[in-house]
């Protein structure tokens, strides 16, 4: 709850804004939003939202001489304090940025008091440069310019209300294309040390961030206008528990659902996927399923495991040959199967593949380099959430023995070209976890660890989209289902 002497404090400003004269300059406005579920007191936002601006003390004016007015957020009276302090629930677990026009919507999760200046100071700094270039600085620089934070303190504006701050999240929100840059023509090369991701990523992590992220509670409730993602990979033939697998709109499956795809463990999958209540179940193959590969059956062994690879292609050959089945993709009838491709659900473009560096000459393994990067460039721009079997370089992908296992082509091609909101994967069972480079959210969801013991929980997460759109397909995911099948 916001404390009575913060929200006195903003109204006290709100009257000292309506006194100024109409000719004074408007100051751009960043709207920041926490939620935090945490108790600790030290932070004073807890269960609240906070509105923070940035002052810009030298006025931008346009071409004709005149100031720029940037508008500003409004907080009303008595029934909008009850909805601010309600609208905490906006912003469960993003890290979300979108200009528009002179003004910057940030969605952040409360953490630590410190971490959250680290991150207002980093969004302060991409906002002031964003002003910079709009008013006319392709560098981003201009006159010094002096940016800070009010923090507890309400920008206010007898003009604005709080329907603009709810107009501004809806506008904001539901294009997630505004906030990406226009990176189709990017051009994504090898990597020099690409065979030695190690090497690679210490050459690569002084201008790559990764922040730890703090994961969704499982308890958190589904909202009608976000879609709900519960994200599982690397069970191993384990069965999801219905009772242990967080109810959503849409599951995803990250590979390594059987131990080899076996005909008889696609089958027990498929038939646990029926028992779970998602609408939706994306699959993507991983490493072990076999099966799914037609390289894989077809190829004959490179190495000196050539002799234990043909054994088991051998078996998995006549397992197929038994069971009468040609291709056990045809046997998830309780899933969506993304092999190379994509699919559209709530609006949200989701887009899955199976490939990994080689590691150990099983299923859907290539080489690091082009022939990985080749598979990369054939995700579009534009994804909203990528799901593939193996991690990036640098998110969720350090082994034990302390080295990289990630694929550095990967990682450049989400980050520079791609650019989704979520990549979900596995295959690296200690990198269990989430990550953030400031744009993309990286989760690690394997269940098992390097044992193969179930120990980690599914991950969740929300994206918002228009509440009549989620109703509709979710009134109509049976028709849905049918006709994507065929």
């Amino acid at each position: 709850m916001l404390s009575p002497k913060m929200l006195n404090h903003s109204l006290a400003r709100r009257n000292t804004l309506r006194d100024r004269s109409h000719h004074e300059s408007r100051r751009p406005t960043l709207a920041v939003i926490f939620d935090s579920t945490e108790d600790d007191t030290s932070t004073k936002i807890d269960n609240a939202t906070l509105l923070l601006t940035t002052e810009h003390h030298e006025r931008s004016r346009s071409a004709s001489g005149r100031r720029k007015s940037a508008p500003n957020l409004e907080i009303g009276d008595e029934e909008d304090r009850r909805r601010l302090e309600m609208q905490h629930q906006a912003a469960l677990d993003l890290d979300f940025f979108v200009t528009n026009n002179n003004e910057a919507f940030v969605l952040l999760p409360a953490v630590g008091s410190k971490a959250n200046k680290m991150m207002l100071s980093n969004a302060l700094e991409n906002f002031a440069r964003t002003q910079s270039v709009k008013n006319g600085s392709p560098n981003g620089k201009q006159s010094p310019r002096r940016t800070s934070v009010v923090g507890g303190v309400f920008d206010i504006s007898p003009r604005n209300s709080m329907g603009d701050i709810k107009k501004l999240r809806k506008e904001s929100m539901l294009p997630q294309q505004t906030s990406r840059k226009d990176s189709g023509d990017v051009e994504i090369r090898a990597h020099q040390y690409t065979e030695d991701p190690t090497v690679a990523w210490e050459m690569l992590k002084v201008k790559r961030p990764v922040k730890l992220v703090r994961q969704m509670k499982q308890s958190t409730p589904i909202r009608p206008d976000h879609v709900r993602f519960v994200c599982v990979a690397c069970t191993h033939g384990a069965v999801l528990d219905p009772s242990q697998i967080p109810l959503g709109d849409v599951l995803l499956i990250a590979g390594d659902f059987t131990s080899c795809g076996l005909p008889k463990e696609v089958k027990a999958f498929n038939e646990n996927l029926g028992h779970l209540k998602h609408p939706f179940k994306i699959v993507i193959g991983g490493n072990h399923e076999c099966t799914f590969d037609d390289a894989f059956l077809k190829s004959s062994g490179k190495d000196s495991g050539e002799a234990k690879e043909l054994a088991l292609k051998h078996a998995l050959l006549a397992a197929l040959n038994s069971s009468k089945v040609s291709s056990p993709k045809t046997l998830l009838t309780n899933g969506i199967y993304l092999q190379d491709s994509m699919i559209e659900l709530f609006g949200l473009r989701i887009y899955g593949t199976p490939w990994q560096p080689r590691m150990d000459n099983w299923a859907f393994n290539l080489e690091r380099g082009q022939p990985l990067l080749d598979k990369w460039n054939q995700i579009p721009v534009g994804v909203d959430v990528l799901l593939t079997h193996t991690p990036p370089l640098g998110h969720g992908d350090l082994l034990l023995t302390g080295m990289r296992a990630g694929c550095v082509e990967l990682l450049n091609s989400v980050t520079k070209r791609i650019r989704p909101k979520y990549h979900v994967f596995g295959h690296i069972h200690e990198g269990y976890g989430c990550t953030s480079d400031g744009y993309t959210k990286f989760i690690n969801c394997c269940l098992t660890n390097h044992r193969l013991e179930v120990v980690n929980s599914p991950v969740i997460f929300d994206i918002p989209v228009n509440p009549d759109t989620k109703a509709l397909y979710i009134q109509n995911c049976k028709k849905i289902l049918k006709k994507l099948k065929k």
